[in-house]
């Protein structure tokens, strides 16, 4: 099966493009998960442009300059600097100052792992802003400074207290690829395993391209994830040690969170921390796009009934399926493991199947344009207080036409679409949200249907009218 390399990342790409082709210099900032593909972006976006590219690396500042020394003597045909090359990055700024008044067309100059050049030298921020303000904001320079930890480039070069602070002329935050784009990656597969790869593995590029399309995906799980030595296999404590000062307490806050604590109040008892420093590691995480909070759609925006999830899909199925038997897979000992891949892999699916549906709702098939859409919960007034919530999958909305739109997905085959729509009309009025002069819609997925029926205001999906849709 051919399995595309680069997805067109369009908004990006034209992003880039429109600062290029400004008829001033450009100083972009290019972030994001490590591995979400950023680099090969900038490779795709100065194909054909006159551009350096250097890749810093965790070695002290003298060999990093040998290596970006070796790039220049190629672009500006200077074989002294290949003998001799600069030791120190000031002498490097030095150089191109010197350099920037012959450039007469644009050129654009990457340093790709930023961070790395600021670990080795603390003053390379300070000494870049300097000839920026001097010599290179007034040439026919593009400057794009990248960079995988998203924590350094937002306090060494986004953050207030930067000195490179309002310089830049734009920035992007890479993420990682949305299901849309992230089935591109394989497609002939078909849709239902598409969902699952996406669902275990989420939409880091090069995550995706190490499963083999010739295996199930849960073989390609055994190979790729589960098994000790295998690329995956430790990526999620390589990236909190690679990304955080406090690796194990953020290690503790994702496991909680993924064993069912919710509650800011049950994470901080079950982690014995103090309510703002967990507040502090759960916005660090956020930032990072491994949590995010949830509160019901139809809260007010300051309410308090806040649930905190794993966004991250790898993340989620790591801890989910690969942490707890983590001593056995180190001995080669599979059974559990896949003991309890089989018995839960279809609900651990129905979670991100609920996510993929409600994107699909805002980018095909609502009745009306969205404000916003979520998941919906709270209480059934008058019920014992073992039955006393109520929870809905989807539900959208918009406050000036007073819409609604309340949907059901079930991982599931043969669906009984009458029953689940008489359960979610149920639920649908325990909702207080204008009430009285709402217009309500309604949408059930599931893989397959037992029957179709047709009513007003309700629509059936099941997986072969959404890969339609969707490709």
């Amino acid at each position: 099966m051919f399995i595309q390399k680069f997805i067109n990342r369009k908004e990006e790409i034209n992003f880039l493009e429109r600062e290029y082709k400004k008829d001033k210099p450009f100083f972009l900032v290019i972030y994001g998960r490590r591995r979400a593909g950023k680099t090969e972006l900038i490779r795709q976006f100065i194909e054909g442009k006159k551009a350096i590219y250097f890749l810093a690396t965790q070695e002290v500042e003298k060999e990093n300059m040998a290596s970006l020394s070796e790039e220049l003597a190629g672009f500006f045909g200077d074989s002294s600097i290949k003998i001799n090359p600069f030791s120190a990055f000031r002498q490097v700024m030095e150089y191109l100052k010197d350099k920037v008044k012959s450039i007469k067309s644009r050129t654009v100059i990457i340093i790709d792992e930023f961070p790395y050049l600021v670990d080795a030298n603390k003053a390379v921020p300070s000494i870049l802003q300097k000839y920026w303000d001097m010599h290179f904001k007034s040439s026919n320079l593009g400057l794009i400074l990248c960079g995988s930890s998203i924590g350094a480039m937002e306090s060494e070069v986004l953050g207030s207290k930067s000195p490179l602070y309002g310089r830049r002329t734009g920035q992007w935050k890479v993420e990682p690829l949305s299901f849309e784009d992230a089935i591109k990656l394989f497609p002939s597969s078909d849709f239902g395993s598409q969902i699952q790869a996406y669902s275990a593995i989420g939409g880091i590029p090069l995550y995706l391209l190490e499963m083999d399309p010739s295996l199930s995906i849960l073989e390609n799980i055994k190979s790729n994830v589960a098994r000790k030595g295998a690329f995956l296999y430790e990526e999620v404590p390589f990236i909190l040690k690679e990304e955080l000062r406090e690796p194990r307490v953020y290690f503790s806050l994702l496991k909680e969170i993924s064993s069912g604590k919710t509650k800011l109040n049950d994470i901080k008892n079950a982690m014995g921390v103090e309510r703002t420093l967990l507040g502090r590691y759960i916005e660090t995480l956020e930032t990072l796009g491994l949590i995010e909070k949830e509160t019901a759609i139809t809260a007010k925006p300051k309410s308090k009934n806040t649930l905190y999830v794993l966004k991250d899909n790898f993340f989620r199925f790591w801890f989910r399926f690969v942490f707890p038997h983590k001593k056995e897979l180190e001995r080669g000992e599979y059974k559990n493991f896949l003991a309890k891949l089989e018995l839960d892999f279809n609900h651990f699916i129905g979670v991100s199947f609920e996510q993929i549906c409600r994107d699909f709702l805002i980018k095909n098939c609502t009745p009306f344009q969205l404000s916003r859409i979520g998941r919906q919960w709270g209480k059934v007034p008058g019920a014992s207080k073992e039955k006393n919530q109520y929870e809905i999958d989807i539900c959208g909305i918009n406050e000036a036409s007073k819409e609604i739109i309340f949907g059901e997905s079930k991982w599931q085959d043969n669906v009984d679409a009458k029953k689940v729509l008489a359960g979610l009309k149920e639920k649908a009025g325990y909702v207080d949200w204008h009430r009285k002069e709402r217009k309500e819609h309604y949408a059930i997925f599931a893989k397959s249907f037992k029957g179709g029926f047709e009513e007003k205001n309700v629509q059936l999906f099941d997986l072969q009218q959404l890969a339609k849709l969707y490709r």
